[in-house]
Formats: C-alpha cells, sequence, structure tokens
C-alpha cells in the first residue's frame, strides 16, 4: 500500500513540474520570489494571517501569478482587499485571456504588468474585473480586431460616465459607475478596469502637471498589436490615437505611465522601486529631446546620490513630476518636452537649483551651494513647449457616426441616472422620517446612485438617533454619500457615552473620514484593539500606536490603508499610522484630526490642540507669519493659483494647505485677502514663498524666496507677484454681422459688439472636461466679471448640446454671461475664416474682439485658468 502511495504522490509531483509557469523566465521568477519573501518577512506574524491564501489548492500558474500580486501590491491590497480576493482575481484574468480571440497573442510580460494586476492607480479596489467581463465578453468577442474592441469598450464606458470634477479620493471602479460620473483619474480608472477585464492590455497615463495651465490629466493607452495607443477615457473616438487632449498634451513637458510591479519594456524606465516602475512615455505625445543634470558641489565635485527634482510651476507651486538620484558622476539623465523646467538638488542640508530650458540645452550644472537656513531669491520664465498643427484626425462621416452613437450613450446613462432619487421625493421620505426636509432631499440627490443605502441607513437608524444621522451626512463628503454602503454609515451612529454636547463632536468625533481613506466600519474593530491592549487614554495610545511598525523606506503610502488593515496587518506606512490614531481617538470620544498646516495628528484636550509626533516627544515650537501684498498687479492672489508657502525639511519642499478647494481633486483655493486677515501659526523652521503669474501663452512669470519663522515670534514678508505684459496684436478680423440663437428663443440674432474695449464669445459643447475647466473659471470669477460688465457670449457648438447642458453642475455664473446656441456651425465657420482657424473642432473656442471685429486673443481646446486670462485682457482700458 504504502508503495502505491509513493508512485501516486511521484506522479503527482511529475505533473506539478510540468505545469505551466507564469513567469517563464528563471530569472524574472527568481526575482519576484526573492521580492514576495521580503514582503513576506515585513508582515511576519502579522495578526490577520495574511498569507493564509497559499495553504489554498491552485494550479502553479495561478501560485506564481498570486506571488507576484503580492509581491508588489500596496500593503492596503493584502490587508484590507485579502489574499481571497487577488486570488479570484487572478483566475477571472485567466479566464479572459484564455476566453478572448486575442489572448493568445498577448506577451507573457505585456499581460503579467497590464491585464493581470487589480490595481490601476489610486483607487478602492472592487469586483469590477468580475462585473464587468459579464457585461462586455459577449459585446467584444467578436469585435473584428483588438483595436476595435478597445473602442467598443470605451463607447461602453461612455454609456456609463461622463466627465465631473470631484476631490481627490479615487472612488472604485464600480463607484464611479454607480455615480455615473467621475473626473479624469476615476474615468481613466474605471476604463482601465473594464479592459483589462477583457484580457486588453491597459495603462493609466498621466501628466502629473501640464507646463502650460494650472492643472493635471489622466487617461489610457491600449496596447494593441504590439503597439501603445492612447484614448481619452469614457470619451471614445472615431479611431486610436485621437483624443481633444492630442493638441495641447503637445505643450506638455513629461508624461507617465506607473507600472504594477517590476517592469523590464523597451521604453524609458525612469524609476524601479519596491512596488512598480515609472515609464516616460513623453516622446508618444510631443517633440522630446535628452537632457543630462549634473550635481556638483561648492569645490566642483561631483555629489553622488543627491535628490534631484524636475518641477513644472503649477497651481502656485513648484511641483517635482519627477524625482532621480545622481549617479556616481553626479549625473541624472531624463527625456523631455522642449520647454523649461526648474531643477532642483539637495544632498542632506546643502541645495541648489537651476532651469533647465530643453529647446536651447540639453545640460544644466547644479551647484549645490546653498545650505538650509540660507536665506535665497530667484526668478524664472518659465515656457511650455509649442503646440504644432496637425490635420484632422478623423473625416466628417466617422465624426457624424460617432456623434450619433455619443447621443444615444448619453441617452442609455440619462435613463439611468433619472432613476435617481429627486428633491420631491427626498423631501417626501424626510416628512415621514420627521427630519429636515431641504437637508434630507440634498444628501440624496447628491448621493446619485447609492441613494438606496442611504435610505436603507436612514430608516433602520433608531429615531432618537436620526438628528445624528443626520449630522453624520451633512459632515462627510459628497463622494462618500455616494459610495459608503448604509452598514457602514449605521456603525458610526452607534455606541453610547460620546459627549455631544463638545464643541468639536461632529467635526472630529462622529466624522469617520480623517484622510483620503475609503470610510470602513472601523469603530468596532478599534474598540477591540483598545480593549486588547488595555488602552484607556490618549497617553496610552501614543505609546501603543507608536509601536505599530511603519516601512515607508520600503512601501510608502500610495493609497491609505483604513484603520482595519492596519490592525490586521500590524505593519503599515507612516500616513495610515497617523490615520489609525486619529480614529481610535474619534473611537474613545476624543477629538482629533491630521492638523490642515502640518499634515501631523493632533487630538484635542484642555482647551488645546496637542501635535503627536510618535518619534519623539518633543513639541514643535510655533511662530507666525504675515504676508503683505500691497500691489495690484492680481486684485486678490489665490492660494494654489498665484502662491503657495512650502516648509523645507531634508532638503525637499513641502507644500502647506492654507485653503484648497476640498470640493474638487485639484482647484484654486482661498484668496490672499481670507488667509491673511491676520497672522498665519506655522511650525518655526525654513519656508518658501512660491508666486507665479500665467501669461496669455501659458509661460510663468515665477518667483522663490526663503525665510524663516521663529518660534514665539512675527514674521513679516512681502509678496511680489511680477505683473504679465501682454503683446496686444490684432491677430485676425472676424465678420462684425455674427449672430446665434440666444437662450429661450428659436430664431438668431446679432451679436452686439462692444462700443469700446473688448468682448468675448466662447463656442462649447456640453459634458466635456476642457469646457467644463473654462466653465468652472467663470463660475469661481463671478463677482470679477459682474463688476467689470463686458459682455460674455457662450455659445453651444449646437442645439444638441445646449439640451444636454445642466447649469445645475456648476456654481453661480456672472449675470453677464450670455447664453445661445450656433445655427447650422454659421458663427464657427465665421470665426474659422477670419483667423484661418484649423482643427475646428478643438473646442471651447475662445475669441476677444473689438467692435471692428478685430480680434486680440485665441484660444483652442483645453486651457485651465482662462477666466483670469480673459479678464486680463477685456479689463483693459
Amino acid at each position: 500500500m504504502k508503495q502505491v502511495l509513493w508512485i501516486l504522490l511521484a506522479f503527482v509531483l511529475l505533473c506539478a513540474c510540468e505545469e505551466k509557469h507564469f513567469m517563464t523566465d528563471p530569472g524574472y521568477r527568481k526575482m519576484v520570489e526573492q521580492d514576495f519573501q521580503k514582503k513576506k518577512k515585513v508582515l511576519e506574524g502579522n495578526p490577520g494571517n495574511l498569507f493564509a491564501v497559499f495553504d489554498s489548492p491552485m494550479s502553479v500558474e495561478e501560485r506564481e501569478a498570486l506571488m507576484f500580486l503580492y509581491a508588489y501590491s500596496p500593503l492596503i491590497d493584502l490587508s484590507f482587499s485579502g489574499g481571497d480576493f487577488l486570488l479570484e482575481n487572478v483566475r477571472w484574468a485567466f479566464q479572459a485571456r484564455e476566453a478572448m480571440p486575442w489572448g493568445k497573442d498577448i506577451p507573457e510580460d505585456i499581460f503579467r504588468h497590464f491585464v493581470l494586476p487589480v490595481r490601476g492607480g489610486k483607487e478602492n479596489l472592487d469586483t469590477a474585473r468580475i462585473v464587468f467581463y459579464k457585461e462586455l465578453k459577449e459585446r467584444v468577442a467578436t469585435c473584428e480586431s483588438m483595436e476595435k474592441a478597445a473602442l467598443e469598450v470605451n463607447h461602453w464606458c461612455h454609456e456609463h460616465v461622463i466627465y465631473k470634477p470631484t476631490n481627490a479620493r479615487t472612488r472604485s471602479p464600480l463607484a464611479t459607475m454607480l455615480t455615473a460620473y467621475g473626473r479624469c483619474g476615476e474615468e481613466s480608472i474605471f476604463t482601465l478596469a473594464a479592459l483589462r477585464a477583457v484580457g486588453i492590455p491597459a495603462r493609466q497615463i498621466y501628466t502629473p502637471r501640464w507646463a502650460h495651465c494650472d492643472d493635471n490629466h489622466a487617461w489610457i493607452e491600449v496596447w494593441v498589436d504590439g503597439e501603445w495607443k492612447y484614448l481619452g477615457a469614457c470619451e471614445p473616438e472615431p479611431r486610436l490615437n485621437i483624443a481633444w487632449f492630442t493638441l495641447p498634451v503637445q505643450r506638455a513637458m513629461y508624461v507617465e505611465s506607473e507600472v504594477f510591479g517590476k517592469y523590464n519594456g523597451q521604453e524609458e524606465i525612469v524609476y524601479v522601486n519596491e512596488s512598480g516602475s515609472g515609464v516616460n512615455v513623453t516622446s508618444h505625445y510631443t517633440r522630446t529631446a535628452p537632457t543630462l543634470v549634473q550635481v556638483i558641489d561648492e569645490n566642483g565635485q561631483p555629489v553622488v546620490n543627491a535628490k534631484v527634482e524636475y518641477k513644472i510651476f503649477n497651481y502656485g507651486e513648484f511641483y517635482p513630476v519627477v524625482t532621480l538620484y545622481s549617479d556616481v558622476k553626479g549625473e541624472t539623465s531624463l527625456t523631455l518636452g522642449q520647454g523649461d523646467i526648474f531643477v532642483w538638488a539637495s544632498k542632506g542640508k546643502k541645495l541648489g537649483f537651476g532651469e533647465l530650458s530643453v529647446e536651447r540645452q540639453d545640460t544644466l550644472t547644479v551647484v549645490l551651494d546653498k545650505t538650509v537656513g540660507d536665506l535665497f531669491s530667484g526668478e524664472w520664465d518659465l515656457v511650455p513647449p509649442r503646440q504644432h498643427d496637425i490635420t484632422a484626425l478623423s473625416t466628417d462621416e466617422e465624426r457624424a457616426v460617432n456623434d450619433r452613437r455619443f447621443a444615444r450613450e448619453d441617452s442609455l446613462r440619462n435613463v439611468y441616472v433619472a432613476t435617481f432619487m429627486s428633491r420631491t421625493q427626498g423631501g417626501d421620505v424626510a416628512m415621514e422620517l420627521g427630519v429636515d426636509t431641504a437637508r434630507f432631499a440634498a444628501y440624496m440627490v447628491a448621493s446619485r446612485g447609492n441613494y438606496s443605502e442611504l435610505l436603507r441607513f436612514m430608516r433602520e437608524v433608531s429615531p432618537e438617533r436620526r438628528t445624528l444621522a443626520m449630522n453624520l451626512l451633512g459632515v462627510i463628503a459628497e463622494k462618500d454619500l455616494q459610495d459608503t454602503p448604509a452598514d457602514v454609515l449605521l456603525s458610526h451612529v452607534e455606541g453610547d457615552g460620546r459627549d455631544v454636547s463638545n464643541p468639536y463632536f461632529t467635526e472630529y468625533i462622529l466624522n469617520p473620514r480623517v484622510q483620503n481613506e475609503l470610510l470602513t466600519a472601523y469603530r468596532e474593530p478599534v474598540r477591540e484593539f483598545l480593549k486588547r491592549h488595555d488602552i484607556t487614554d490618549v497617553t496610552s495610545l501614543i505609546q501603543e500606536t507608536g509601536k505599530i511598525k511603519v516601512v515607508d523606506s520600503l512601501y510608502p503610502a500610495k493609497v491609505v490603508t483604513p484603520p482595519v488593515g492596519v490592525i490586521r496587518a500590524g505593519v503599515t506606512d507612516a500616513l495610515s499610522r497617523n490615520v489609525f490614531f486619529v480614529a481610535a481617538c474619534r473611537t474613545m470620544g476624543i477629538p482629533a484630526r491630521l492638523s490642515p498646516i502640518s499634515g501631523k495628528p493632533e487630538y484635542y484636550q484642555n482647551g488645546t490642540w496637542h501635535t503627536v509626533n510618535f518619534m519623539t516627544e518633543k513639541v514643535v515650537p510655533k511662530g507666525e507669519l504675515m504676508l503683505h501684498y500691497a500691489q495690484k498687479t492680481v486684485s486678490d492672489p489665490k492660494y494654489f493659483l498665484n502662491f503657495t508657502i512650502g516648509k523645507l525639511e531634508d532638503g525637499r519642499v513641502r507644500t502647506i494647505d492654507l485653503g484648497s478647494n476640498a470640493a474638487v481633486d485639484m482647484g484654486v483655493g482661498a484668496s490672499y485677502k481670507t488667509i491673511f486677515t491676520k497672522p498665519v501659526t506655522l511650525e518655526e523652521g525654513d519656508y518658501l514663498l512660491s508666486t507665479g503669474n500665467r501669461r496669455s501663452d501659458g509661460a510663468v512669470l515665477a518667483d522663490l524666496v526663503s525665510f524663516q519663522v521663529e518660534a514665539g515670534k512675527l514674521t513679516n514678508i512681502d509678496m511680489l507677484i511680477r505683473p504679465c505684459v501682454e503683446k496686444m496684436e490684432i491677430l485676425g478680423v472676424v465678420p462684425t454681422a455674427l449672430s446665434i440663437v440666444p437662450e429661450g428663443k428659436t430664431k438668431p440674432e446679432a451679436i452686439r459688439l462692444p462700443e469700446k474695449g473688448y468682448m468675448a464669445i466662447a463656442l462649447i459643447e456640453a459634458n466635456k472636461e476642457p469646457t467644463n475647466h473654462l466653465l468652472r473659471d467663470m463660475s469661481g470669477m463671478k463677482d470679477d466679471f459682474e463688476n467689470l460688465g463686458v459682455p460674455l457670449y457662450f455659445v453651444f457648438k449646437d442645439a444638441d448640446h445646449q439640451a444636454k447642458f445642466n447649469r445645475a453642475d456648476f456654481r453661480v455664473f456672472p449675470s453677464v454671461m450670455q447664453w445661445g446656441t450656433d445655427l447650422d456651425g454659421r458663427l464657427l465657420k465665421g470665426l474659422a475664416e477670419g483667423l484661418c482657424l484649423t482643427n475646428t473642432e478643438s473646442l471651447p473656442l475662445i475669441v476677444l474682439l473689438n467692435a471692428k471685429g478685430e480680434v486680440v486673443f485665441v484660444s483652442q481646446g483645453y486651457r485651465v485658468g482662462l477666466g483670469t486670462q480673459i479678464m486680463n485682457i477685456i479689463s483693459r482700458k
């Protein structure tokens, strides 16, 4: 009998040896195994038994694929989503590869990095791969090519999701689908998940910051027939390599894809770290040039391992789009767009900086001739790459077919949106529940497709806790209303003994939101943690939280791990540990937050906010800063547009949030007059004041000034913003007999040109990202334009676009904006002929002209900050 068992065992082992490897390259497989063991060692002894899934039966191929995911996934995916979730995704990825016609033609490394991974960016994970595969498999299986299939997937995505700005948390693909809109990062993650679900290799592409305007953008590249091609996520075009950003992306300085795992592709690999690789794809989109930066010390000797940050001035700060480290020659190399970029180098307390003009020079030497604590300043004129005209990317026939599909897809999505709860329905439910009618109706409307979960929450909560429940809905973000399950909400209104009379109760105890983490039902697991460790006060909580192992050097925070994940792993990153501490304080009934100034955890006790530093008990002294702005260059400078303040820490600049717009991912913050009504309290230390003013051609006049804040003292700094001197030249002349169909009317009427000065005409589309940015600018400058009193004509390209435009999606617009429709394209034709415009499909088209029809400013397509540029020109006397 034993002999038979041994024979059977030998047979099983032989079969296992003959099973197909997921990673056929022995060298690469060995590297992944080593990285997997390193991750396993870091998480050794974790309370959640995070590696238990490997005890499950699976094939060699599945085991290696799962090992690959474990080796390079951020800690949240192991501690919160878990091994069973990842294994299920492995199996569905393999199923798609077998079922789809193109599956067998995808190279191993392309499948490994661009189909298998569950995560595309910083989104919350869900079961989208399974849901999307079932939705799409029959729809795409009959497509005659991979490219046709990718286009079809994007049409399906547009049926479900359109663009709308949201806050910085990237929700899961299914949550985006539930809501029916998302910002560009969410649209691209949604589309990425759909493409990968049916076995089409895809990667998220983004420019961390534009060089010519204040914003960023994300989109998708798909691998078809051995080549990477791009598409606008949820914005289908007739063919690949066509998108509304085809022209503006020519002005990008740097475009990147962050690839899951250690990637050995043929492209320019900018970095490889413990979780992924950075691929420079700038040359896919614009004219580029290779550059070299050498870092030397004051004696002219190369500095090895200096941190070199390539920065673009954007949203009022010098933002690092790439960080490299110098080699033994003190050098770093990088391919960039042909514009200007600011380079900041540091090592220890030494630093230096300079401007690299890529079109004119290929080498920059940066001397580390400054020391942290020195006072210094500088100014630079940073010019973005130029845009070049291109021939039409699609025919009129292709465009007409695509437009018809677009309209049908809009109607399908609108049918779904019509099922959301209306304000009237919400009001009826509020009366039934006995809660504030207007507030409740507003929450239900904002919840979009998640309204049934909010409804269940309010009906299941006990009547005596409904006031508490309403306060909870009022304090969380709009996006939280749209993707938080009822059970999670219920968990946060349960529990007795909390002091609801505390003035900070709603914001800093009841509120489950700490940073940009996924909202979870963390209070009961945290209570168990507190009980297990005998934690009864904030002092013992600080001590126990400080024992949590932090592994930032290996696995820095990519996505914040919720408190439950921190408990399961016993290991985390510094940011997630801080979030855990705040969540634990709130569970104990102690007001807590992450400081809006320093980002450090704070708790409120005895009338004071106390800063927590787990590394030391030393309290960081504080001083005060007062900025003085007496110029009229900009009437009231905006934070995160015209200026920012950053603290200098270990050679790195950390921008301080003195008033951001929390409703959107990126946007202009509070004004100077709002922030500096009185001195601002800051930790003592070294700081930088960055200021900038953007010209209409996209160039920025940027300045940098260092200063110090001393403990217990007031620092006074004069803020200077250089004026933009615009060249006022006649760019063309358009017919003075221009007409539109005014809103609410059926017949065209003439546009009245100004008797003196200038006016603006903008041709726009509805529900398109470039237009939405322009409209956000206009609503944000409502008072400025009304005080100026200059007419602004905003004209939809056709009646269909006007019909689907929803003004309620925006803040109130200036009353001087007059709305209308371009009848049969006559206005566009007149403007195009007078200005000799090409690519008339690139909207919005903004024209500033005088009484003679002389045009002094033209802008086509994507550009953020247009409101300010329009104001600067038409306000001239």
